[in-house]
Formats: structure tokens, C-alpha cells, sequence
């Protein structure tokens, strides 16, 4: 036996063996019909099989079989919709179903009854309508339901009665039939993430409601005709061309030469997602007390520099450097602009990037968002986990950063200059930036700013320092192998529209990383207090 041939008979058994049933799953979830779900699972592992047959032995198995049940999804939906326009059209007596063991009589009401269904599904109110999705169609239980919505399990079983009520009544009653899809009642939700200058508000203010958000999911990788977008999300045609239009003017989606509309960024899925996360995970533990020991490296050579640190402790002031090192080392194989190449209409240079809900990640992880700002010859950059975790607790800022307008006073402070020199409206900057956490006050009168402080060519002469360090160099080997991994995955699930901004939306898949290493250094003891904000002051 080759050695083709034997790779190709062990995919077949994993096929069989491990993705069957989770195949059937998916397609369970994007019909939500059992009869659907199994042929179209079938079309998928056939689709599969037929490959391998003839000789496609793919390197990265778990992508290449999601891009197939995707692709083949993709044609089933094109194809029901194609149905549907011409059953409206037609005599039922020109009907053509193929026979399943059903008859024509049973086929017609099944089909009239999941319409129903679907219309039904979507007039319910919110609450009760996620409580009997999460029931009957994920298969939760109810005191799971009650656990991850902080309900009583009695309360959640009233309103899946009362639901249930009124999907009955609905059903019962004669109300104007028309196909919809999933959406319509199953809304996605998604999480963003964004870089750049934003100076508009875009995204961010075209993606705050749901509608939005779910055009963009359904035209992700799947370029859509407005009538398709209206179906599937059950919204009449006036309405979608003007929720298209305002999308189209936030450059979130863009109009094809065949008249299709395909969301203009990256939505990661959950399965890309998880791939990613996993190699985030093993890069993270294999590395985390490497990072750490090159931080006290860092920062006692910063001190020698003349580098301050305010009202931080020394713990805090190497938990700083940590992250600034991952930030240093992970950004190095990019493009210099990786995060801010974009030139948008409304001045911005933002990007933006999705992540489809149901991903897992085996380590725990706090999010450290990285924020500040410039102005002139001064900035404000650091990192900072989101106001409220558990175990990143404390907020020594009242913000992520201060005003821009305040970065001249910082730098006087940042000098040494005394209070009896400062005008009027820098003492009341001061006093403004003491009462948000950004300037403290030390025993002899004098004030300090609250953060590391580099002046002049510190971070120069620091970086220099770095790179003639073989622990930092071979931190950065590491780190660009696991980019071209990375890199890899995310090749198997974007389509060729985005190839230009690749790297972007490489570069911002990986944010687990940072998330992974911050709960290490934690969790290892390497990092003893409970700050969320690590900061630091240039001028």
C-alpha cells in the first residue's frame, strides 16, 4: 500500500468515525429539519468520499471537510430557494417531489407547516423564543437553559409554556404563508473586533442591531442577491435595499459585477476559531515563562535607562514589559500598518474582523485590548482587560486612557517641572488627571505621572538591547512559525476576495494569544496583584 493510499483510507475511517454525526449536527443547525438535515448530510460525506476517491489527499483534514459541507450547504440553499420561486409560479398539479417513502399529500403539509413554523418562530417575543430554540432545536435541558440565562428553573419553564402556547395558536391560525429562513427568527450573533482610527464612529455605529449584523453573516463568503438577503431574514425588499444601502455606504459590504452582495471583511467560524485557539493555547503554555523571565530582563534594563513607574509596583512594571514583548515579537512578521492599512471614505483607517459564536478554548483567557492615543510628540499606549473581570479586577484609571489634550501636561509633569510653574489650566489638568488615575501625588508635593514614563530615545535604546538578546530572538523564531500557522489555517476559510487584506485578518484572528498568556502569568504565579490596566507615557 502507498503511502497516499494509506492516508487516504485513515481520513476515510476519521470521516466515518468522527465526522459523521458531527456533519449531521451541522446541518441539523443550518436547516433545522431532521429530513433536511439528513440528505443534506449525506450530499456532504458523498461530496467527501467522492474526493478522496479520486485522489484529494488534503493536508489540513478538519478545514477541507468544514469548506466542503460549507460549499455544499451553499448549493442547497440556492437550490430550496430556486424551489420555492417556482412552486409560487406553478399549477400543484406540475409539482415534481421526488418520492422518500412520503406522499405527495404529506410532502405538501410537512412543507406548509415548516413555513408555518418558521413565520410563527419569528413573532415571538425574544425571551420566550430563545428559551424554545435553546430547547427544542439545541437540545439544551431546561436547568442548563436557567444556568446560563440566571433564571429559576420554574421561570424558564413558564415561558417555555407560554411559548409554546403561542407558537400553537400562531400555527392554528390563517395567516399569510411565505418561505423564511433561519434568521428570521434565529438571529446569529457575532462578536467584533476593530483597530485603526475611527474618526466617525464607523463600525462600531453600523453594527449595533441586529438586522445588520446577520445581512453581513448571511453575505459572508456566500454572495447574496437582495431578494436572497430578504428571505432569509424574512424582511420585505423596500426595507432590505435601504438596510443594504446603509451597509454599502460603511464600506461593510460590497456590491459584485454580477449584482451580489458579499460582506467586505472577515467573519473567523466557530471551527476556524477553534483551530486557531488551540495552537494560541499550546504557543501560550510552551512559551509563558520564557516571556516572563525576558520581561524582568526588560524591565531592569528600562530602569537602568531612567524609566519610571509612578505609583506601579515593580510586579506590575514586568507585567507591563510582558505584554509589551508578545505585542513587540507577535507584530514583528507583519507589515508595519498592518492594523491601520485601510483608507476609509469617512477619513478613518480602520479594519475590522467577526467571530462567529460557538468557539471553545481549552485555557482560560482575560482579553487584554490594546488602547491609547497621540498627540505631537507625546503618547499613551497600554493594555487593559474589561472593566469587570474577575480575576484583572482592579482599575487604577478611570478610562483606558486620558483625553489627547491632556498629553502636554503629562509631559510637563513627565519633566519634572514644578507646580508653581504650571498655568492655570495645566493645575486644573492636573487635578483632573490626579482624580482619573493618570497622575499621582508623592509625599513631598511634587506629582508624577502614573504609568511607566519613557523619554526621549528610551524605547530606541531598549529595543536595540532586545534584539542583540538570544532569548528575544528566539522568541521571535518561535513566534513566526506559529504566524505561518496561523496563516495556513486562515487560508482555509477565507475567500479570494479578501486575499489583498490577508494579513490583517491574520493578524487579528490570533487576539487569543495575549488572552491565553495574561491568565498564565496569573495563574503560574508569575503575576501576583490584580491591576486590569498596564500603561505607559512617551515624550
Amino acid at each position: 500500500m502507498t503511502e497516499s493510499a494509506g492516508r487516504k483510507d485513515t481520513l476515510m475511517y476519521d470521516l466515518l468515525n468522527n465526522y459523521a454525526e458531527k456533519i449531521f449536527y451541522f446541518c441539523l443547525k443550518k436547516t433545522n429539519n431532521a429530513y433536511a438535515a439528513e440528505d443534506l448530510a449525506s450530499d456532504i460525506v458523498l461530496d467527501i468520499i467522492t474526493a478522496l476517491e479520486k485522489g484529494n489527499v488534503p493536508e489540513h483534514f478538519p478545514a477541507w471537510v468544514w469548506q466542503i459541507a460549507r460549499n455544499r450547504y451553499s448549493k442547497w440553499v440556492k437550490r430550496k430557494h430556486r424551489q420555492t420561486a417556482s412552486e409560487s409560479g406553478a399549477d400543484i398539479g406540475d409539482l415534481e417531489i421526488e418520492d422518500k417513502g412520503t406522499d405527495l399529500e404529506e410532502a405538501l403539509i410537512h412543507g406548509d407547516q415548516l413555513r408555518r413554523l418558521r413565520r410563527e418562530m419569528s413573532l415571538i417575543p425574544s425571551d420566550d423564543r430563545h428559551i424554545l430554540i435553546a430547547y427544542y432545536l439545541q437540545g439544551e435541558k431546561v436547568s442548563e437553559i436557567a444556568r446560563s440565562r440566571n433564571l429559576p428553573e420554574g421561570t424558564v419553564m413558564s415561558k417555555l409554556f407560554r411559548a409554546r402556547k403561542l407558537l400553537k395558536e400562531g400555527m392554528d391560525m390563517a395567516r399569510e404563508s411565505r418561505e423564511l429562513g433561519k434568521r428570521s427568527y434565529n438571529p446569529e450573533m457575532i462578536s467584533f473586533c476593530a483597530s485603526g482610527n475611527q474618526p466617525s464612529g464607523l463600525p462600531w455605529s453600523a453594527i449595533r442591531r441586529k438586522l445588520p449584523v446577520n445581512i453581513l453573516c448571511q453575505a459572508h463568503n456566500h454572495p447574496c442577491t437582495l431578494q436572497e438577503l430578504a428571505l432569509e431574514l424574512g424582511i420585505a425588499a423596500p426595507y432590505m435595499e435601504e438596510e443594504v444601502e446603509l451597509l454599502l455606504q460603511a464600506e461593510l459590504l460590497k456590491k459584485l459585477k454580477n449584482g451580489k452582495y458579499l460582506t467586505n471583511f472577515f467573519i473567523l467560524p466557530w471551527e476556524c476559531q477553534n483551530e486557531i485557539n488551540e495552537k494560541c493555547c499550546c504557543f501560550a503554555e510552551q512559551h509563558a515563562a520564557a516571556f516572563w523571565q525576558l520581561a524582568e530582563k526588560t524591565w531592569e534594563h528600562a530602569a537602568g535607562l531612567g524609566v519610571t513607574y509612578g505609583g506601579y509596583s515593580d510586579n506590575d512594571a514586568q507585567m507591563f514589559f510582558a505584554f509589551y514583548l508578545e505585542q513587540r515579537i507577535e507584530k514583528a512578521p507583519f507589515s508595519d500598518n498592518v492594523y491601520s492599512k485601510f483608507k476609509r471614505a469617512d477619513g478613518g483607517n480602520w479594519g475590522i474582523i467577526g467571530f462567529e459564536n460557538g468557539s471553545v478554548c481549552r485555557l482560560p483567557s482575560t482579553f487584554f485590548n490594546n488602547n491609547g492615543n497621540g498627540w505631537k510628540d507625546t503618547s499613551w499606549d497600554g493594555y487593559q482587560a474589561q472593566p469587570g473581570d474577575a480575576v484583572f479586577r482592579k482599575r487604577r484609571y478611570k478610562t483606558d486612557a486620558p483625553d489627547s489634550h491632556w498629553n502636554m501636561t503629562l509631559k510637563r509633569i513627565a519633566k519634572g517641572s514644578e507646580l508653581a510653574s504650571l498655568s492655570e489650566v495645566e493645575r486644573e489638568n492636573l487635578q483632573k488627571l490626579i482624580e482619573d488615575g493618570f497622575c499621582i501625588m508623592r509625599g513631598d508635593d511634587t506629582a508624577a505621572v502614573n504609568a511607566l514614563v519613557f523619554k526621549g530615545h528610551m524605547k530606541t535604546r531598549l529595543q536595540a538591547y532586545l534584539e542583540a538578546l538570544p532569548a528575544y530572538l528566539s522568541l521571535a523564531e518561535d513566534m513566526r512559525a506559529f504566524i505561518r500557522s496561523a496563516k495556513e489555517t486562515v487560508a482555509c476559510y477565507s475567500n479570494q476576495y479578501l486575499q489583498d487584506d490577508f494579513e490583517y485578518y491574520v493578524a487579528m484572528s490570533i487576539v487569543e494569544l495575549r488572552s491565553t498568556l495574561s491568565r498564565l502569568w496569573k495563574s503560574q504565579g508569575f503575576y501576583t496583584g490584580e491591576s486590569a490596566q498596564f500603561c505607559a507615557f512617551s515624550c
